[in-house]
């Protein structure tokens, strides 16, 4: 797997962005105005007039600047400029809407008029009309979507399988069958048929990973098992999700990675940690930023002032 690193033009704000492989030697030139993450293969870069292609791991150009934006791969397609295209670059959805989502359980959420949402099949076709104000990727048979400001989840045929009574920006997606909502102000946990497996006690949720959910209560994190109880107590000022037995954290401004059990594999020494990918992580401290082996070992390191790009959300969160 290869990583985007940033070098900044010489008397420029803008950068060039090229990519190393995960001993940190660069494979392939900073020469790009722009770029993804490689994903299923390809990467999309931004050539000099800023429109999008994709490369492969040699650095060919695999698809032609024909697109504007940059996409991930997922399950063979990619959403891009309202359609999706296949790895040849064809366009398997011709554009037709206005916001579309990558596709997830053979569906996907879009939008003609950026208001309403719907989830369409993969020859572009609505199986659930326009009807919410707001939806997330389909996981685990169920996708939460929002009417009137209150979110609830529908299966595959866009039956309402759990009722629109929570409350928020969003609702998590269903893992290990259970997902964080929203009600009454606090977050918890509830299972595929809508009932509280953890009662809505926190301030915020993430999902669980590997057995164990990031919590925010009174302010500080913690992780909690799946059977509810606290496994890390509620002293991080922030917690990700565990990835490989490692989750980002900080604590007292500092950040680094923890275990399971709330103890440090990296030491707190950066400013920001992200999440894994691969092999490596992304770390920032003050104005370089660096990428990071599972050891805690520097493998590469910017200039100062670099521009510092976040791996990819999860295709489900």
């Amino acid at each position: 797997m290869l990583y985007p690193i940033s070098v900044p033009k010489p008397d420029s704000a803008e950068d060039l962005i090229g990519f190393i492989d995960a001993d940190g030697h660069v494979a392939i030139p900073p020469s790009y105005e722009g770029a993804a993450y490689f994903s299923e293969g390809k990467a999309s870069v931004l050539d000099s007039s800023k429109r999008s292609g994709f490369i492969d791991g040699l650095g060919n150009v695999v698809i032609p600047f024909n697109f504007y934006g940059c996409g991930l791969f997922k399950d063979g397609l990619c959403s891009l400029n309202g359609g999706y295209i296949d790895h040849s670059g064809d366009w398997f959805i011709t554009p037709r809407f206005l916001i579309n989502s990558n596709f997830s359980e053979g569906r996907a959420f879009a939008s003609v008029d950026g208001e309403t949402f719907g989830f369409i099949n993969l020859s572009g076709d609505f199986l659930v009309l326009p009807q919410f104000e707001g939806a997330r990727a389909f996981s685990g048979g169920l996708a939460a979507v929002c009417r009137d400001g209150r979110w609830g989840f529908i299966d595959h045929r866009g039956e309402l399988r759990i009722p629109l009574v929570f409350e928020g920006r969003y609702a998590l997606a269903f893992f290990s069958g259970v997902a964080g909502v929203q009600l009454d102000g606090r977050w918890g946990f509830i299972d595929e048929h809508g009932n509280f497996v953890v009662k809505p006690i926190y301030d915020q949720v993430r999902s669980f990973s590997e057995g164990y959910a990031p919590v925010q209560h009174a302010g500080k994190w913690g992780f909690l098992s799946f059977d509810g109880t606290p496994a890390v107590d509620y002293r991080f000022d922030d917690l990700g999700l565990l990835n490989g037995g490692m989750a980002p954290a900080t604590l007292d401004g500092k950040a680094g990675f923890v275990r399971a059990d709330g103890s440090w594999v990296i030491e707190p020494a950066f400013d920001k940690c992200y999440r894994f990918f691969g092999q490596l992580v992304v770390a920032r401290k003050g104005k370089v930023y660096c990428y990071l082996r599972r050891n805690g070992v520097v493998v590469w390191t910017s200039e100062p002032g670099a521009y510092t790009q976040s791996p990819p959300v999860p295709f489900v969160i």
